[in-house]
């Protein structure tokens, strides 16, 4: 009991420090859900995902994302699915209501396709724009992926388009 009082002052005081030096009270936030679309295109089918960001010191913000993404429905990797978790740092300037933003991503992904699977790291260079509208936020992505080892099915690319809630 004694180690989480002494836990949740240190905890409030690395979390408050960034939003003081800021100028505002909390970091800006937003959670977002989107679809996608990957490259080579005959092999991968539509994706899910959602996305957390949080944005520091205004032009800085950090990401985590997961996303579930298919084999083409019609074509020879129909039973395939992939899930991944990317972790990522961006440079994100608001313009206004528009804010662009470019960054790396580093995670992890899992391949499977009955009865075969793999599991490895993803890197990915990220460009993207977010529309704020009051609490609504509109989201376009370009990532383009590097998979670990030998995956199942290779990903290049991928195009994601999605709307959340901004706090």
């Amino acid at each position: 009991m004694i180690q989480k009082r002494r836990r949740a002052p240190l905890l409030a005081l690395l979390l408050g420090i960034p939003a003081l030096l800021s100028g505002s009270s909390l970091p800006a936030g937003d959670l977002t859900v989107f679809v996608s679309t990957a490259n080579p295109t005959p092999d991968w089918g539509r994706g899910f995902g959602a996305a957390l960001s949080t944005t520091w010191f205004e032009v800085l913000s950090f990401e985590g994302e997961i996303e579930r993404l298919g084999g083409d429905p019609q074509g020879p990797w129909a039973a395939l699915n992939m899930t991944s978790f990317t972790a990522s740092a961006l440079l994100a300037p608001p313009i206004g209501r528009l804010t662009p933003y470019g960054g790396l991503g580093l995670g992890v992904f899992r391949q499977a396709n009955d009865p075969d699977s793999d599991t490895g790291r993803l890197r990915a260079f990220i460009l993207g724009t977010k529309l704020t509208l009051g609490v609504l936020v509109l989201r376009i992505d370009y990532r383009r992926v590097d998979l670990s080892g030998e995956p199942l099915l290779g990903l290049e690319t991928r195009l994601a388009a999605g709307a959340g809630i901004s706090f």
